[in-house]
């Protein structure tokens, strides 16, 4: 059974798999990635994104401004991308090593969604996993709505409805009508 691990930027760097395993390594920026010994593994692809956390509250209270002030952390789109990355990386059946700055909370969440979708073996405990990254990884249906509430284009009539809406259905108060 393929394995999926976490790891923090120190033990990477110094990390020599076994067998071929391929590397996920996020960092702040691209200025701060680990240093890593490309010959060891089987891929190496690096994301970029700072270790925070944001709800349906936080987007709602920064409405339009929200892409613009949480531009560095993991978004909706992002989520995508490195979901499809990842998608790619277990089709190959091959281990998969995640690591971030700390090796606790970004990398604990991308590992925990690789078990949890692929079934890769996943040893360790993952409290500290980045909720945000995880629910967008696992496609959070509230996430991802409040977020298009929020970023959906048009006037500001229609954004300030549709963080009224995404509100709304946060307090359980609204449901989208079926047609």
């Amino acid at each position: 059974m393929a394995t999926v691990r976490f790891m923090g930027r120190r033990d990477v760097e110094t990390h020599c798999p076994i067998s071929p395993t391929h590397l996920v390594s996020i960092s702040d920026g691209e200025d701060d990635q680990a240093q890593i010994v490309q010959s060891r593994w089987a891929s190496i692809s690096f994301e970029y994104f700072v270790d925070g956390e944001y709800d349906e509250t936080q987007m709602l209270m920064f409405g339009e401004k929200f892409p613009v002030s949480f531009q560095d952390y993991l978004l909706p789109p992002q989520a995508e991308s490195l979901r499809s990355l990842v998608d790619r990386l277990a089709s190959t059946g091959l281990d998969i090593v995640v690591n971030c700055q700390a090796g606790r909370s970004r990398s604990a969440a991308v590992a925990r969604y690789i078990s949890d979708l692929h079934g890769y073996d996943l040893k360790q405990e993952t409290p500290d996993a980045n909720q945000t990254v995880l629910r967008l990884l696992r496609r959070d249906s509230l996430l991802c709505s409040t977020y298009r509430d929020v970023t959906s284009a048009g006037s500001s009539d229609n954004k300030a409805d549709g963080a009224v809406r995404a509100l709304l259905k946060l307090l359980g108060l609204w449901t989208p009508s079926r047609q």
